[in-house]
């Protein structure tokens, strides 16, 4: 089958918001695109999936059924939905988020927006 390849990957898994969601797991794959079979990504271009349905080490089916494949065994990170949200909604990448998370000026951050 045709899959997407990708480097640097991490495994992003979103906190649940209260304890009645605690046992779902809602997970993602983001990553830098080195090979696509299927011609939807651009090669060198920071991904994020959608959804995913099954995780093994380094293979992932997503839940519209594309296959992902990752040169490396992703670590995980967790996040909140509404960072994951502004990530997607931006097109930030993951260590822009990371950056945005550790800020201690909330003036900087919010400045950072106004252009």
């Amino acid at each position: 089958m045709e899959r997407t390849y990708l480097d640097d990957a991490v495994l992003i898994s979103i906190l649940p918001n209260s304890d009645s969601e605690k046992d779902s797991d809602v997970k993602f794959l983001t990553g830098k695109v080195i090979n696509d079979q299927t011609n939807q990504f651009q090669v060198g271009r920071f991904i994020t999936t959608v959804q995913l349905e099954l995780c093994t080490n380094n293979v992932f089916l997503s839940k519209d059924g594309e296959i992902f494949e990752t040169t490396n065994t992703p670590s995980t990170t967790k996040m909140f939905c509404a960072e994951f949200l502004l990530m997607r909604i931006n097109s930030f990448e993951l260590k822009q988020i990371i950056a945005m998370r550790q800020c201690n000026n909330n003036a900087k951050l919010i400045s950072a927006f106004d252009n």
